[in-house]
């Protein structure tokens, strides 16, 4: 008897386990739509919808050009911080994830502490994308205990 009340012990455990991490993963995966603010939180640095965004098309094989200009903003005292134009992306209604051109984008730019940037983002995506979001990912920092869960899945609403 003492056997078996162990592997039931220890089977409940496993599904509890599991089903804990099942959670947790739905958690880190939905996205949130950021509630009418242009502006993304990340530790000391702030991503800032800055001007309206301009699309042209179609373009060649249907696609569209849509350019995303931005504001990062470094509230850090010390620390730089590096803008890559990947750090930003789009997420169309279906999931799907567009990284931006990277020939067309403001090259790579170090901010320095206390200092914002402008800076453009340009993507060529498929025509008909309904639901495009704005989302940003740029590693994993020191103050991600706190803020990285809402970082990691908020999305600014572009157009409906």
């Amino acid at each position: 008897m003492g056997l078996r009340a162990a592997i039931a012990v220890l089977a409940l455990v496993a599904l509890l386990g599991l089903g804990i991490a099942t959670a947790a993963y739905a958690l880190v995966h939905s996205p949130i739509d950021a509630p009418d603010s242009p502006v993304v939180h990340h530790d000391d640095f702030a991503f800032i919808l800055d001007g309206p965004i301009v699309t042209h098309g179609p373009e060649p094989f249907d696609t569209k050009i849509v350019e995303i200009p931005l504001r990062i903003e470094n509230h850090a005292k010390i620390v730089s911080y590096h803008w890559v134009p990947t750090t930003a992306y789009l997420v169309d209604a279906d999931g799907r994830r567009y990284e931006s051109d990277q020939l067309k984008s403001t090259p790579a730019t170090t901010i320095p502490a206390g200092q914002s940037a402008r800076v453009k983002v340009v993507y060529s995506i498929p025509y008909y994308s309904p639901g495009l979001r704005l989302a940003f990912w740029d590693g994993v920092m020191m103050g991600d205990v706190f803020d990285g869960l809402r970082y990691a899945r908020l999305r600014l609403r572009l157009f409906d």
